[in-house]
């Protein structure tokens, strides 16, 4: 995915720690030194909040269902 294409708020699928998984973008973060934008998320199966870049993202989804 490109970087234009996601939005605060919206839930995709990312690669974390090799698995494809659903990610909630909770917030922009500022730009790094190599101008790539990042974004804090929170990984719906474990809850926990992770740094997202658009390499990890794969699609916008659904929220996951327990």
């Amino acid at each position: 995915m490109t970087a234009k294409d996601v939005q605060v708020g919206k839930v995709y699928a990312a690669r974390v720690s090799g698995r494809i998984v659903p990610v909630r973008i909770i917030a922009i973060q500022a730009r790094r030194w190599d101008r790539r934008q990042e974004w804090t998320g929170t990984n719906l199966v474990t809850e926990r909040s992770i740094d997202i870049t658009s390499a990890r993202l794969r699609y916008e989804t659904v929220e996951a269902i327990r």
